[in-house]
């Protein structure tokens, strides 16, 4: 898993690419996109990211994925946790900031 400042996780390969396009990438790269965003993180924030079996946790994925997905049989074994924190996005001059976590 590669985590990119641009609010996206992908797979193999790093999303180089700032501004957010429409789906699917013209070089089919497969990536999640939980907060693709313009960020500028020179300007501040921090992501972090982490792997976590917590039960209580686990059993909130659980339950959304089973809510959504209800014809799919699901258990979560493990979550991935990604936050982009009080990131600043591309161009900004002052302290406009979001967070967003995964």
């Amino acid at each position: 898993l590669q985590v990119n400042n641009n609010g996206v996780i992908s797979f193999d390969s790093r999303v180089k690419k700032y501004t957010p396009d429409p789906f699917p990438l013209a070089d089919g790269r497969s990536f999640v996109a939980p907060y693709w965003a313009d960020v500028d993180n020179v300007n501040g924030g921090d992501i972090f990211y982490r792997e976590t079996t917590d039960p209580t946790l686990l059993a909130r994925v659980t339950e959304d994925i089973n809510r959504y997905f209800p014809n799919i049989p699901f258990t979560a074994t493990w979550a991935f946790v990604a936050t982009w924190d009080h990131v600043a996005y591309y161009g900004s001059t002052t302290n406009k900031v979001r967070t967003h976590i995964l």
